[in-house]
């Protein structure tokens, strides 16, 4: 008995959830039960709709970001510690301005100290070259052996090919002197600098990263399948969600290697339109698909009650409704997931409210 009594508990609060239910979604509204009553079609005088396929665009979204064709890392050429920098990230740069002055003291003492090399070469070899002319005149006389000849000339050499040398360092201490002062290869917009003053430079570690705002591409990871569809100089649209814009892009490079983990191939594109694209910034990539057959209708014919959509539509001669669902809005109608077949017609100047 008590078991039954469970039973008969269970049931009842079954059925209140159901009314309760059934009442959010608009079912026992005074509308819906207008709309029960199924009227005639005689007393309908509204327009007739007949319903049909239409051809619905279908586009593939495919996530990308912005990137920097040209985008350079600086760094020394020569170890030395930093001893200033001229810019911050987000600075705008001229080639040639120069960004990064290392210490040149070293590089000073250096240079300083091939020139005086070069002339105390310069002063041996000015009498050298007196001393051998003098001997010159008196071997010709045969005043002097062939020894003292041989040897005030190979002094001589000696001191020209030290003096060759010692330019030769002199230059290189120069182009050293040169390499304290860093300067921006290309003109464009500094990203990030990895350096402070007060750090050693050394050859090939970056200082900076640099950018060419006016060469930005747009690269994407496009499915191979519609990879292989696409060609350069093709236009394709591009949405930029934080700048609000939409805007054609042109390919420009697709990377000829598949990636056979994602199934994917790069894609780059590059546009017109590059104020305010930066590097990084998110994009999408809109791959026009083939466009799938679907019902389309004017959205004022879409009544809602409660949380249903619905149609009225004429069948056998009566108004009755139809509960759809709803997709996206396609160039301004909506189209109809499921609900509605070709060949139903719909009584769209049906209103419940004037019945």
């Amino acid at each position: 008995m008590q078991g039954k009594s469970k039973l008969i508990g269970s049931i009842i609060a079954l059925s209140v959830i159901i009314v309760a239910v059934l009442y959010m979604a608009g079912s026992f509204s005074d509308k819906q039960a207008a709309g029960m009553k199924n009227p005639s079609a005689n007393d309908y005088t509204g327009q007739l709709v007949t319903v049909r396929l239409a051809d619905i665009a279908r586009d593939e979204v495919v996530p990308g970001t912005v990137i920097a064709k040209q985008n350079t890392q600086i760094s020394s050429r020569v170890m030395a510690q930093v001893e200033r920098l001229n810019v911050r990230a987000g600075d705008t740069v001229k080639q040639g301005d120069v960004l990064i002055t290392l210490q040149q003291d070293d590089f000073q003492a250096g240079l300083a100290q091939s020139e005086a090399q070069i002339n105390a070469i310069n002063a041996s070899l000015t009498q050298a070259e007196k001393q051998l002319k003098r001997i010159n005149d008196l071997y010709k006389q045969g005043l002097v052996s062939v020894s003292e000849y041989d040897d005030a000339k190979a002094r001589f050499d000696n001191l020209t090919a030290n003096l060759a040398i010692a330019k030769q360092q002199q230059t290189q201490a120069q182009v050293a002197l040169s390499f304290t002062q860093i300067k921006a290869p290309i003109s464009g917009v500094v990203v990030e600098r990895f350096a402070e003053p007060g750090d050693t430079a050394t050859p090939g570690t970056p200082l900076l990263a640099l950018y060419n705002p006016q060469q930005l591409q747009l690269a994407f990871n496009v499915r191979e399948q519609q990879a292989i569809k696409l060609a350069v100089g093709q236009t394709l649209t591009v949405k930029l969600p934080a700048l609000s814009i939409s805007m054609p892009a042109t390919v420009t490079e697709i990377v000829p290697v598949a990636d056979s983990a994602a199934r994917s191939m790069e894609i780059r594109l590059e546009t017109d339109a590059q104020t305010g694209l930066m590097p990084g910034l998110y994009a999408q990539l809109q791959l026009p698909l083939a466009p799938e057959k679907g019902v389309l209708i004017d959205l004022s014919w879409v009544h809602q009650y409660g949380q249903l959509s619905m149609v009225y539509l004429l069948e056998n001669n009566q108004i009755v409704r139809r509960y759809v669902r709803l997709g996206e809005m396609v160039d301004g109608q909506q189209h109809i997931v499921s609900g509605l077949n070709p060949g139903d017609v719909l009584a769209v100047d049906y209103d419940t409210n004037a019945q």
